[in-house]
């Protein structure tokens, strides 16, 4: 599939429960106002038991007292921000690949230069009048995909990904998601949409990449969305080769039928009702 094609892809409308838009940012704001609750309550907590420090002769059941509360509003929390990280993304609709514009090329290139992610594509650290010439190249190459990878609902801009594709194999060159958008689970569902672009829009047989055994987050990423360790490579430079087959894939749905499938533990009402 061409460029041209990508570009002229119509949206896709939804018509169910999540394109209520107004429903959904309610239920954000709510579960954030009860985030921050949380967070004021945990650092109420964590002050009694650092203040104990200083005391000659603290009270031991006391301090027990508000350690047991750290731990527990410590766990609500997270199980709070996972169900906001939910929310969010069903909000979103998923993940959309398109062409890249022209004028977002220069956003791409900030966040591939920040440090931790400069060396991920280039060797060194690259001008943007580099990276702008290296565009040119891989939309002039039809092997080469460089896609923008964006929030289906909104159109809002989170990554950016170049794949390679030869014969029968996509080759995934390099994958970014902007830097507040990490470690929202946006990652997972970015690779997920690729690897259903690879196999359904391009035919691909096989996927593979490499990655660096120190990237922690990429490799959570890619266990996350189906792929398996193919070798270990020790030489100039340590990395894993990994990769995932059609065959593995068949059977699962696609991106845009796995929408609907994260579930709340928490029914979705208390999210719209206010606090009692």
């Amino acid at each position: 599939m061409n460029e041209t094609q990508i570009k002229e892809e119509p949206t896709e409308k939804r018509d169910d429960v999540n394109a209520d838009l107004q429903k959904w940012e309610d239920a954000i704001q709510n579960l954030m106002r009860i985030i921050e609750r949380s967070e004021q309550k945990l650092g109420y907590f964590q002050n009694r038991v650092k203040q104990a420090q200083f005391m000659d002769r603290p009270n031991q059941r006391m301090i027990r007292a508000a350690g047991a509360q750290v731990g527990a509003h410590s766990s609500q929390l997270e199980g709070l921000r996972s169900q906001l990280r939910q929310l969010e993304r069903l909000h979103g609709g998923g993940i959309h690949l398109r062409q890249v514009a022209e004028n977002e090329l220069r956003r791409i290139w900030g966040w591939i230069n920040r440090p931790g992610t400069r060396k991920l594509l280039y060797a060194t650290q690259v001008s943007f009048e580099t990276f702008l010439e290296d565009w040119h190249g891989w939309m002039g190459n039809e092997r080469m995909h460089a896609l923008a990878i964006e929030i289906r609902t909104t159109r809002l801009l989170i990554g950016f990904t170049l794949l390679h594709y030869g014969v029968d194999t996509v080759t995934l060159k390099f994958v970014i998601i902007r830097p507040d958008y990490r470690a929202r689970g946006y990652g997972t569902d970015a690779l997920l949409e690729v690897v259903h672009y690879a196999f359904e829009r391009l035919g691909a047989e096989h996927i593979t990449l490499q990655v660096s055994p120190d990237n922690g987050p990429a490799l959570i990423c890619f266990e996350n969305a189906g792929f398996q360790y193919l070798s270990y490579t020790d030489t100039a430079e340590q990395v894993y080769t990994m990769g995932i087959e059609h065959s593995e894939w068949r059977g699962e749905k696609s991106m845009e039928e796995q929408v609907e499938t994260p579930r709340l533990s928490t029914p979705l009402r208390v999210f719209f009702d206010p606090e009692e």
